[in-house]
């Protein structure tokens, strides 16, 4: 499990399992949403696609570039992937929870640097 702790800064994930997991479910687009801002990000970059921000995150995973840590605002982990999707670098931020009874991969934003 990552280690951390809430107020803690940025940590890199270190945890081959959750990496895993991460591309796993990056691999089941049935079983991703979608926020409104990450929605937006993608439709700001007319090459941007959802599929397209899946691929770049099991490219990164597949590759072994680091995804780091950080804890919300509210308290939740997420994970951040600094990566390129198609030609463009983008920091897509992401974390799991459950929509009824089954476990997604929530994605809550797809931007470029800020």
């Amino acid at each position: 499990m990552a280690s951390g702790k809430y107020g803690d800064s940025v940590w890199e994930l270190d945890d081959l399992g959750l990496k895993l997991k991460i591309a796993d479910f990056a691999c089941k687009p049935d079983l991703v949403k979608w926020s409104q801002t990450a929605e937006r990000d993608i439709a700001c970059d007319s090459e941007m696609t959802r599929i397209g921000v899946l691929e770049a995150v099991i490219d990164h995973i597949g590759n072994g570039y680091v995804i780091n840590c950080d804890f919300m605002k509210n308290g939740d982990l997420a994970y951040i992937l600094n990566c390129f999707v198609g030609r463009h670098r983008r920091y897509i931020k992401l974390r799991f929870a459950m929509f009824g009874d089954i476990e997604h991969m929530y994605i809550f934003s797809a931007h470029p640097n800020r």
